[in-house]
């Protein structure tokens, strides 16, 4: 699903086509392809949106992969004053409407890149939950949080698959920050899960492996 981005939504890091794009290893990413691998006819989900890049690095593995643009709903649920905006129940249920609405069970990995810490709670539960629902029994999820909290604005990232433990990177602006993240948070908004696992980075992204 495409969705406009509303005019000044979200901060620019640096002029628009300034902003460079970034390559980075990411250990969590190999882990979520390793257990794919060996086998093939697993679902995938992404929520970064359909991206050409990602959909031939799955269906080549012999996978199938849907894509639902979460960041693309938050903007049209939230723009403007973006965290304030979360807590008004029409528009989180506008959002919860618009993303998220496959079937319980779906899928064998989802690739939630960045998404999650951008969504102020109770909203981040009720879409951990949704998103929980649907992956098949031991089914992986991939997240990442930024550590750093000593900046106000996160980042934002689209993400291409370059290899099984390369990304792309592509800047998409820089929301204002609505909680920080540390690992415990991390385990407890997950605590339904089997397991959590973390993964040390250099560059302040901690990456989550969630198995359902």
């Amino acid at each position: 699903m495409k969705f406009a981005v509303p005019k000044g939504a979200f901060p620019k890091t640096a002029p628009s086509g300034s902003a460079p794009t970034l390559t980075r290893q990411s250990s969590g990413f190999d882990q979520f392809y390793a257990a794919l691998r060996g086998s093939e006819g697993h679902s995938v989900l992404d929520l970064a949106g359909a991206s050409q890049a990602n959909i031939t690095f799955v269906t080549e593995a012999g996978h199938r992969i849907s894509s639902d643009d979460i960041v693309g709903a938050m903007l049209q649920a939230f723009g403007g004053d973006f965290a304030e905006n979360q807590k008004t129940e029409a528009k989180a249920a506008r959002f919860l409407e618009q993303t998220l609405t496959f079937p319980a069970e779906s899928f064998d990995g989802a690739l939630v890149w960045d998404a999650l810490q951008f969504l102020a709670p109770p909203l981040i539960e009720r879409t951990v939950e949704r998103l929980l629902r649907l992956m098949r029994p031991g089914g992986l999820i991939l997240a990442f949080f930024n550590a750093n909290e000593k900046i106000k604005e996160i980042p934002l990232y689209s993400y291409r698959i370059q290899g099984a433990k390369t990304l792309l990177q592509i800047p998409r602006g820089a929301p204002q920050r609505v909680q920080n993240f540390n690992n415990r948070s991390i385990e407890r908004l997950f605590d339904s899960a089997s397991s959590v696992k973390f993964f040390l980075t250099r560059d302040n992204l901690r990456e989550v492996l969630v198995r359902r």
